[in-house]
């Protein structure tokens, strides 16, 4: 048998010699051309026929299950208006605009619910919600104060739904849950916090985003620029008529958290320094990953949404993180995200202050339609046609008699 082995290493066939040296040639040829596609595909900028075209999306919510949003947008032309836009049927439902009532520029945020209601504020003491074609005003009494509404969360346990409201109190912020249609008193301090989102954690505790600004140089910045500092805040409220009471405060060193996104498992905030990955209020992890927007798909999948000019995209699901490089820098300052079916829609404007949508089909990185993945399939199937070849003619080698 070494004699075999020896005589098939020496042999001098222009057919072995060939078929090795198409080998290594296609794993030369293969690597190159696969390191050529390793950028991160799925994601253009879109000609879009919607109703926003040529409109700077300033506020948008996708509706869960259609293909209906509601957006707030700006024009020089027409101002602010508001509308909700089923595409499937091409209905539109309007809601403001300057023609007619002239609220759109005092519309705070839109926020979709878990139960899929869009919700909305313009006035003081009021949350406006949209379900499907109806709409419905929450006024609230006046019994514990007067508000603005900055931000919504709910929760459902059992049969009860639990709201608590992030409020604009004069020049402070604070947070209110609702009981039936009467507010609770305001919390009783923020810490020196300006929040900024709120958003459901367990059956006991809600999460608030903020900075904190320190007292003017008390901590040795200069007295005419005090530091700011992230915070992310534990909100004690259990939907009784008790006022919610913060329960911890973390403060973190540099930028500003500014969105947060929620899957089933875990709940990720966005920071232009850092972000967190919140497990438990004992166990927060801080993520080296700089955005300008965090969104989750509708898969869970959490997408880091760099700034103008980024040259990466970061992701996060079941524990792990990816960061993928894209053929091109972002094209877009974001102004509103969100995700609807198998997109991720990101608006806002170019570097030239020209409103465009940037969207990302979550499905085409890796798959077989996408360069590298058919390169990969491509480059795995034609390895193992040449190696089979080459395992065919060493066994013949080795039957043929000495």
């Amino acid at each position: 048998m070494a004699g075999r082995w020896r005589r098939l290493l020496e042999e001098e066939s222009e057919h072995q010699w060939l078929s090795i040296g198409v080998f290594f040639a296609f794993i030369l040829m293969g690597a190159f051309a696969i390191g050529a596609t390793e950028h991160f595909v799925g994601a253009q900028v879109m000609d879009t026929d919607a109703n926003y075209e040529g409109g700077l999306v300033t506020e948008i919510a996708y509706h869960p299950g259609s293909q209906t949003y509601t957006a707030l947008v700006y024009s020089p032309e027409a101002g602010y208006s508001l509308f909700t836009e089923d595409m499937s049927e091409d209905t539109t439902m309007g809601i403001f605009s300057q023609d007619t009532n002239d609220q759109g520029a005092n519309v705070q945020f839109l926020k979709t619910m878990p139960d899929g209601e869009v919700i909305f504020s313009t006035s003081q003491n009021q949350v406006i919600g949209l379900q499907g074609d109806l709409m419905v005003t929450y006024d609230y009494t006046t019994i514990n104060g007067v508000f603005g509404v900055l931000d919504v969360a709910e929760r459902t346990i059992g049969d009860t739904t639990q709201r608590l409201l992030l409020t604009k109190e004069g020049a402070e912020t604070s947070v209110r849950g609702v009981v039936g249609m009467t507010p609770t008193p305001a919390m009783s301090t923020s810490l020196g916090v300006q929040w900024q989102h709120i958003e459901a954690y367990n059956q006991t505790h809600w999460i608030g985003i903020g900075t904190h600004f320190s007292t003017a140089g008390a901590d040795g910045s200069s007295p005419a620029t005090p530091q700011s500092r992230p915070v992310l805040g534990w909100i004690e409220w259990n939907g009784a008529e008790g006022t919610p009471v913060i329960d911890k405060v973390q403060t973190f060193d540099g930028g500003i958290f500014h969105s947060i996104a929620k899957n089933s498992n875990t709940i990720v905030v966005g920071g232009t320094v850092h972000s967190l990955l919140i497990h438990t209020p004992e166990r927060v992890e801080t993520l080296d990953i700089a955005c300008a927007r965090v969104v989750a798909d509708t898969s869970g999948k959490v997408w880091f949404i760099g700034q103008l000019g980024s040259s990466t995209l970061s992701t996060y699901l079941d524990g792990e993180v990816n960061i993928y490089v894209l053929g091109r820098s972002m094209p877009v300052e974001q102004s509103a995200v969100g995700a609807s079916g198998d997109y991720v829609h990101v608006h806002g404007v170019d570097a030239n202050g020209n409103p465009i949508q940037w969207s990302i089909d979550v499905t085409a990185n890796g798959s077989i339609e996408s360069g590298r993945g058919f390169l990969n399939l491509l480059y795995l199937m034609v390895g193992s046609v040449l190696l089979a070849m080459m395992l065919r003619h060493a066994i013949a080698e080795l039957k043929r008699p000495a």
